[in-house]
């Protein structure tokens, strides 16, 4: 190592660089795949979703209604245990005290189905009692600070009522890799709309969770399922015929079925999935490959220093040294230069964990390098690759005959075919990195920029906290913001645009018949200057206006597309009935469509309903300002007099339409950084493989100067031997590049088209930074005296 300290340097700054990457990258996997894998019976706990075999496809729901969990219980199919979560509302009050925690109403088998600990309070049956609440730890420390939490009473504001609790018990909070997370938990029998929807199997607002018995299988209970589907009367046939629903394997054109807890972190339920797996497997797959590229630069590297010991190992040979001996010298040396690599790899990442949990969302702890399973890995990763990198070089050397060795004659040939080949598959790996890149950013930015019907650039969305007041809120706000210059409008909504700073997302569809046609639409609720405030301009018709008396609950606003379905002309003033036992609807305006979700999901139908009852979930402000912040701080201040006390979480749409779209910004940076180590350790390799070989020929060079070879001569000719490889790089990697990204596009359903420039320039780029590489030893090579050369050589 001290005689070769340029070969040691490249070798172990690369597979440091490697290292680093690849053991964050894997242990994000396999954080991600250990999400709810700590509760004991994860092998029977299932959640409950609808399977709907639609004209276009499968189409998923995990919503249900208030009756399905004790049916699902009570009917003796294998089901031991059930719980409902249901949302209840984010208001907790304790003394003067009001805070934003979130509460869920859960059945009283939520506690013994999952592995969430009591560490105070009431170990069994914690929720006996329809007056009892739990709280977690955090709940506990910032209601309570040091006081013992169980006894106390609380007020929790549950669908607009605030309902008197005593604290039972304190749980110990979730984990980071628990999909299920709480605040506060109470029994769904307070909300105020249970009395009214226990019964009601078509009022579905919350998943269902249930546990197995121990004899019973997954199939078995999907069986039983078919008959209680049938026994309740849950799919309205009639309805699903005329939309042209089609029978599924079973037959069923609806039916019930059941995700495996293990699996609710990566299958998507109706609107809802958190990471796909796929992503993972990208993810994993571009960790080795990093690994992978570094290896080949300290495979090549090794046998091109090999033929610079050719003399050691010839006289280690001759002095008794066997083939095994000499594997075991070049393995050994590779494992120490591997380890010290790791090693330092693994103090990078204790310095660099704690920036890249403030910067990104990866929520990574050191404590994840301690885990048997870890441990092991990175034993496994430390051993294959000191293999792999001193395998073909102790081969090599291990078949030299002693003779030749001491002789002097040695052939390069086969060495320099497997060198090109190796340098060939790291810039086709560094070259379909580059283009993914450009691809996976150029889609990010189409998403990004795309139009999405509306204003996004000059609207401030904020949550509002007490949701049951929400209607008073928004106009104390219009009244007090109506003086301002820079706040054009004030308006609310059911719905968020993008994702505002509570994370959260929803989602209502319903479907009707209408003179004989079957109509779907998407419904939000929304208060008045809502088109205004979106800057919309409709096409027919009107905004909802207080100037207007007329406008009531029964108005709505329909998009274009949802007036194409009621009919071919003119709808404004059209009334339709959405359902039987519902009020008629006018239509007092159409607007274009716009995206309401994501740029993923396909544009669908809308109805805008004016909303007169109190219910508003977000407020919507359209501003008029060059001072952004400032606007922000403006309206920071008016909602705190209108809400006091409560924690402010306003942001501009734009950012939330960003959130929209983290996965494939975390794409593009990822393989941005991906094709930059890519590209750095494969010419950190070329320069090595160009310093060695330009050494080997240092007699050759010499000698073609003495017979008149000029310095470019010279410098090209050694400089192409390397470019080759790099140029046949760009030609296998453009179509396998082409194919691999053309896939994955096809997942979205607004897309880029692949364009050619897209391939040309991450190889001229790749060509230009090989070049660099070697062009600068092979001008010094060439320039250097012959003289000297030949008399030393």
């Amino acid at each position: 190592m001290q005689k070769n300290k340029l070969h040691t340097s490249i070798n172990v700054i690369g597979m440091a660089v490697a290292f680093t990457c690849s053991i964050l990258l894997l242990l994000f996997v396999y954080q991600q795949f250990s999400f709810n894998k700590f509760h004991t019976n994860v092998d029977r706990l299932y959640q409950v979703y609808n399977s709907y075999s639609t004209p276009t496809g499968v189409e998923t729901g995990g919503e249900m209604g208030y009756p399905a969990a004790p049916a699902l219980k009570a009917e003796g199919i294998g089901i031991e245990k059930t719980t409902r979560i249901k949302f209840g509302g984010r208001s907790v009050k304790y003394k003067d005290k009001e805070l934003d925690l979130q509460v869920n109403l859960v059945d009283n088998d939520f506690f013994s189905m999952f592995s969430f600990p009591v560490v105070k309070g009431a170990k069994s049956n914690p929720l006996a009692n329809l007056t009892n609440v739990v709280i977690s730890e955090h709940a506990a420390e910032k209601l309570f600070g040091t006081e013992e939490p169980v006894g106390k009473t609380i007020n929790a504001n549950i669908g607009g009522e605030w309902k008197s609790l005593i604290v039972s018990a304190v749980l110990k909070d979730f984990p980071d890799n628990s999909s299920i997370k709480y605040d506060v938990l109470a029994r769904p029998e307070i909300s105020p709309d249970y009395a009214d929807g226990k019964n009601k199997w078509s009022n579905q607002h919350h998943p269902v969770y249930v546990q197995l018995s121990a004899s019973a299988t997954k199939e078995q209970v999907e069986r039983q399922l078919r008959s209680f589907t049938k026994k309740y009367n849950l799919g309205d046939v009639s309805f699903m015929k005329s939309k042209g629903y089609k029978p599924d394997e079973n037959g069923d054109m609806s039916s019930m079925r059941l995700l495996p807890f293990a699996d609710l972190h990566f299958i998507a339920i109706g609107s809802h999935q958190e990471v796909s797996k796929s992503f993972l497997y990208v993810i994993m797959l571009v960790s080795l490959v990093i690994i992978l590229i570094a290896c080949f630069n300290f495979i090549n590297l090794n046998i091109g220093l090999s033929f610079t010991r050719t003399k050691e190992m010839g006289i280690r040979k001759c002095l008794g040294a066997g083939k095994r001996q000499v594997w075991l010298q070049i393995w050994g040396e590779s494992l120490f230069t591997v380890l010290i690599a790791m090693i330092i790899g693994i103090i990078i990442i204790f310095t660099l964990l704690e920036y890249l949990n403030k910067t990104s969302k990866i929520n990574l702890h050191s404590s994840l390098l301690y885990q048997p399973l870890v441990v092991l890995i990175l034993l496994g990763i430390l051993i294959a690759v000191s293999f792999i990198a001193a395998g073909y070089p102790s081969f090599i050397m291990g078949k030299l005959k002693t003779v030749e060795i001491l002789k002097g004659k040695i052939s390069l040939k086969k060495p320099g075919v497997f060198r090109n080949a190796l340098i060939v598959v790291q810039f086709v790996i560094a070259c379909i990195f580059i283009c993914s890149t450009i691809i996976i950013y150029q889609q990010f930015q189409h998403f990004r920029n795309a139009p999405l019907g509306y204003n996004t650039s000059s609207i401030i969305s904020i949550p509002i906290h007490n949701q049951a007041e929400g209607k008073r809120i928004v106009g104390q706000m219009r009244t007090r913001l109506s003086s301002q210059s820079s706040i054009i409008s004030v308006t609310g909504s059911s719905i968020n645009l993008g994702i505002g700073n509570d994370h959260s997302t929803s989602k209502s569809s319903s479907s009707f018949d209408y003179n004989g046609k079957s109509v779907s639409t998407n419904w939000i609720s929304a208060d008045y200057d809502i088109l205004k405030t979106l800057n919309i301009m409709p096409k027919e018709g009107r905004d909802f206006k207080t100037d207007y008396v007329a406008d009531s609950s029964h108005m709505v606003i329909v998009t274009a597309s949802m007036a194409k379905q009621l009919s071919d002309k003119a709808v404004t003033g059209l009334s339709f009935y959405p359902d039987s036992s519902q009020p008629k609807l006018t239509i007092i305006g159409v607007i274009p469509d716009f995206h309401l979700y994501s740029m993923h999901e396909k544009n669908e139908p809308l109805t805008i309903s004016l909303t007169h009852d109190s219910m508003l979930a977000y407020m919507l402000i359209r501003v008029n300002t060059p001072n952004t912040s400032a606007t922000m701080n403006l309206v920071k201040a008016t909602y705190a007099e209108v809400e006091p006390g409560v924690e402010f979480k306003g942001s501009y749409v734009n950012e939330n339409i960003e959130r929209w779209y983290e996965i494939e910004q975390m794409l593009s940076k990822m393989f941005s950084i991906a094709s930059i180590v890519a590209i750095v350790l494969s010419c950190m390799g070329l320069f090595g493989i160009a310093f060695i070989v330009i050494k080997q020929r240092v007699k050759e060079i010499g000698v073609r100067k003495v017979l008149g070879a000029t310095v470019s001569g010279i410098a090209v000719l050694v400089t192409k031997e390397f470019i080759k490889p790099v140029i046949l790089a760009m030609v296998i990697a453009t179509p396998i590049a082409w194919w691999v990204m053309n896939k994955w596009l096809q997942d979205f359903e607004y897309r880029i088209t692949i364009s050619w420039w897209m391939f040309v320039i991450p190889g001229l780029l790749a060509v230009f930074i090989a070049l660099a590489t070697v062009s600068s030893q092979a001008i010094k090579a060439a320039m250097a005296n012959p003289v000297k050369s030949l008399r030393t050589e």
